[in-house]
């Protein structure tokens, strides 16, 4: 796996995320590959988390690591990024709050 399926393993929540961390981890945000987060994929990951594929805890996480990665172009979604990574000014993260993000992106 190369730095720029990582990324798309992490940012998508792929099936081989786990790898894909290890990969990311030992691999310098700086070496030229550039993953771009598009809606859709942003969708994609928060109607998982409403349908309880993918844990609501894990959320905020996965989005301060996008947020905080220079090799990750998440300008498409910049403002819902923050508000996910940024719950203790935004406000707790729940499905309600998800639902309503979600159709803002939309």
């Amino acid at each position: 796996m190369d730095k720029l399926d990582a990324l798309s393993q992490f940012a998508s929540f792929g099936k081989k995320r786990e790898q894909a961390v290890a990969v990311i981890v030992n691999t310098a945000d700086d070496q030229g590959a550039i993953y771009t987060l598009t809606k859709a994929t942003f969708c994609n990951v928060l109607e998982r988390v409403l349908s309880n594929e993918i844990d609501i805890d894990e959320l905020e996480l996965w989005a301060s690591v996008l947020e905080s990665r220079q090799d990750i172009d998440e300008s498409a979604v910049e403002g819902a990024i923050f508000a996910l990574s940024n719950a203790e000014q935004m406000g707790e993260l729940n499905k309600e709050t998800l639902i309503t993000l979600l159709a803002l992106i939309k």
